[in-house]
């Protein structure tokens, strides 16, 4: 039986006036790397209840391992007390094979343009009634809420998730009365266009443009200047040429006879 759908009919047997919640959570990253990771949280009374029945809450819970050797710890949120086991995988065939043990069926891929992820979760389709005489219909989903949520490298394009949530994951939540299909598919984001490189070039045209007029018209306000012809140099008295005398009349020079 998958490991998920043992800790969610237990919890189902005992959520009658408690409250548990159970997680898978799945982060991957660009590599091929990243987390799987387990999260059971359950109220005060349904601790108490499973300690009473089967032994040290920390130790039923946190034992599940997911088919690969993980991380175990334990935190309080809220009124719940959350008992994690967490799987860090370098690649994606080991994140494939601890998926295995959870998933009816499971595929992931990571490329360069971006990654993609199919699963089936069938929680009926692994309890066995004689052993689990739950009627999953009945089940109050108050109660017992399951959910699935995937960290994928990329933007989602095309997706089947219930809820994107605010960081971008997405989340699907578990039925208890019928198998999950589900189905992601991610791109990395092109290059964003250089929008700034044309704001600062139009702005260092407009401010060309700007001192190119500014200057054309400091030109033709001025004008070209005018060209005043000099004046012919000035003669004093002094270098006037002396005149020459006429003769008088009865002047020895004119005087013949």
């Amino acid at each position: 039986m998958k490991r998920l759908s043992i800790v969610i009919a237990l919890l189902a047997i005992l959520t009658a006036g408690c409250r548990a919640d159970v997680r898978l959570l799945l982060d991957v990253g660009e590599d091929g790397s990243g987390d799987l990771s387990v999260e059971v949280g359950v109220d005060d009374e349904l601790d108490q209840l499973i300690t009473q029945f089967f032994g040290p809450s920390e130790e039923v819970l946190s034992s599940l391992d997911l088919g690969i050797d993980g991380e175990r710890t334990t935190r309080t949120e809220g009124d719940l007390t959350v008992y994690t086991t967490t799987v860090t995988f370098a690649e994606t065939s080991e994140i494939t094979e601890a998926a295995a043990d959870n998933f009816t069926d499971f595929s992931m891929e990571v490329t360069d343009a971006g990654a993609s992820l199919e699963g089936t979760l069938d929680i009926t389709g692994e309890l066995d009634p004689a052993q689990f005489p739950v009627d999953p219909a009945a089940i109050d989903q108050e109660s017992l809420s399951a959910t699935v949520v995937v960290s994928l490298p990329g933007e989602p394009v095309d997706h089947n998730a219930d809820e994107v949530l605010e960081d971008g994951r997405l989340s699907w939540t578990i039925p208890l009365d019928a198998s999950l299909y589900m189905f992601a598919t991610t791109e990395y984001p092109g290059t964003p266009f250089p929008w700034w490189l044309v704001v600062l070039l139009v702005v260092s045209a407009g401010l060309a443009l700007a001192v190119w007029q500014a200057a054309a018209r400091r030109d033709k306000k001025t004008g070209p200047e005018r060209r005043v012809a000099p004046e012919p140099p000035s003669t004093s008295p002094a270098d006037k040429p002396p005149e020459t005398p006429e003769p008088e009349a009865g002047s020895p020079f004119f005087d013949i006879d």
